[in-house]
């Protein structure tokens, strides 16, 4: 037992030991706020020095500000400041001079299949096959206009998705551009290829037709619905039947409200039923109702142009209301739409450019058939198109 508990001591002395002989010679730190290039290599060099080093690093780095959390490593003769993960700066004692280098590292891009499959929803496939959130909301906005992510997704809902990947130094910095996708959502394939040529760019079917519709599908990003569009709903609060010519997403305060398509605020102020609303008036007298916001977006006055996307105001609980949420509606003149059944209109390709399109995408089709091809393979349940 003693002989055991000998050898398990040595053991960590020695690993201990080898780890303090391999440590690194640098001291990590943040920039604390107030901080300067004085006060930081004041130590190392004096105020001549530290002056021409100033502009020196103006030379290499013209936007260079020192800022407070950045990171720097510190030893008795030098200084690295961590400027982002592809930039560093390395100020360092030389004799009796000194050196300043900015590194700048390449930008190396992988393109990549994404696949997973959805048992709650978009943020935990994504997750769970070890991506970052940031794809998610990628991918919800491409499909923002087919796919309602309230309502629609369901469990055994799949997608697959060609995207590149930056990496600096070996490590993950983010996601660039999908090239093409394939949502395969409650028995629907949906397929979205990348095109730009000049003024048009976009997300186009196979065929040609954009993806992004007149309309989005809902005013929020991720939320719930918490009331649908009604002509005979019992009112939560006023215990009454009245049509409820809206849907209501629920989602907490703060939550950002996007137009759903481009348009002029016609409407905005505060009602006892209401609270805080927005009208927007859109082409062919299309219009759009929110309800209940907590406040208005910055900016955000009547008879500005918004844009479809653009935020316009922010979740609340204003007026009558049980909790917070928006209540979206939708009307063509005086006759409200169900903005769940709303089909709006899909701009297409001129003829003449289909042929173009379908030759600059078509490597990007193949890939995402290919993936269909194995997964058909693996699965035998997933249909090959």
């Amino acid at each position: 037992m003693l002989k055991k508990l000998f050898y398990s001591l040595l053991t960590a002395v020695l690993i201990f030991t080898a780890s303090v002989s391999h440590a690194s010679p640098y001291m990590e730190r943040t920039v604390k706020f107030g901080e300067t290039l004085y006060s930081i290599l004041g130590d190392i060099f004096d105020s001549a020095q530290i002056l021409e080093i100033a502009k020196e690093i103006k030379n290499q780095i013209p936007d260079f500000t020192l800022k407070a959390g950045a990171t720097l490593l510190t030893d008795e003769n030098s200084v690295l400041f961590k400027l982002s993960l592809d930039k560093e700066l390395l100020i360092e004692k030389n004799g009796d001079s000194f050196r300043v280098e900015a590194v700048e590292y390449p930008v190396e891009t992988v393109t990549t299949y994404v696949t997973g499959n959805i048992d709650y929803s978009l943020y935990e496939a994504i997750t769970s096959v070890g991506e970052d959130f940031s794809l998610a909301m990628k991918l919800a906005d491409i499909f923002e206009w087919e796919i309602d992510f309230f309502k629609d997704i369901r469990t055994g809902d799949s997608f697959t998705l060609l995207v590149d990947k930056r990496f600096i130094k070996g490590e993950f910095a983010g996601y660039g551009k999908v090239h093409a996708a394939d949502f395969f959502n409650n028995g629907r394939h949906i397929r979205a290829l990348y095109y730009e040529n000049g003024k048009t760019r976009g997300y186009f079917t196979p065929e040609g037709n954009s993806l992004k519709k007149g309309f989005l599908k809902a005013p929020l990003k991720f939320s719930r619905i918490s009331s649908k569009f009604s002509y005979k709903r019992l009112h939560p609060v006023l215990n009454k039947v009245r049509p409820h010519l809206g849907v209501d997403y629920a989602a907490p305060v703060g939550t950002p409200i996007y137009a759903t398509a481009d348009g002029y605020i016609s409407k905005k102020g505060y009602g006892k039923y209401n609270g805080n609303y927005i009208g927007i008036r859109h082409t062919n007298d299309y219009h759009t109702l929110f309800l209940h916001l907590s406040r208005f977006a910055k900016g955000v006055g009547l008879g500005k142009f918004v844009r479809q996307g653009e935020v316009i105001g922010y979740v609340g609980s204003t007026g009558i209301s049980t909790g917070p949420h928006v209540d979206y509606r939708i009307r063509k003149g005086n006759t409200y739409i169900n903005p769940l059944t709303f089909k709006a209109p899909a701009p297409k390709l001129p003829s003449a450019e289909v042929a173009e399109f379908r030759v600059k995408t078509a490597y990007y089709s193949t890939k995402l058939d290919d993936a269909l091809v194995r997964m058909a393979y693996a699965s035998k349940t997933v249909p090959v198109m």
